[in-house]
């Protein structure tokens, strides 16, 4: 089960911070998020298991980058377990295994891990 972010009325400024990241946990893919803005006073997190929302993502792969990873065949990444452990739709799953998965790093250590 996901936790949700709180919404917060904090205009963004310099000195506001802004931290996400994924994990693995007990072989589960685990995303968190913490804001703090000492001006204003505000501070929120949230968190989940499973893929991150579109905004923590980008905000890791801009850190992080990301890892191209083959799909299917002899040496890719099997389509089941990409499918489940990153909840893709089926068209998302065919674009996957003909143009490779573009995951983060700690997405393609679990997805690795997947290969046995």
């Amino acid at each position: 089960m996901a936790e949700h972010p709180m919404t917060f009325h904090c205009t963004p400024c310099a000195s506001c911070r802004d931290e996400s990241w994924q994990r693995i946990v007990d072989g589960r893919l685990r995303w968190e998020w913490q804001h703090h803005c000492p001006v204003s006073g505000t501070q929120a997190c949230g968190g989940g298991w499973g893929p991150a929302p579109e905004q923590i993502r980008e905000e890791v792969v801009a850190r992080e980058g990301t890892v191209r990873l083959e799909v299917g065949g002899p040496h890719g990444i099997p389509l089941k377990p990409l499918r489940e452990l990153m909840a893709l739709s089926l068209p998302e799953l065919v674009h996957a295994r003909t143009h490779g998965f573009e995951a983060t790093p700690v997405e393609a250590a679990l997805l690795r891990g997947a290969l046995g």
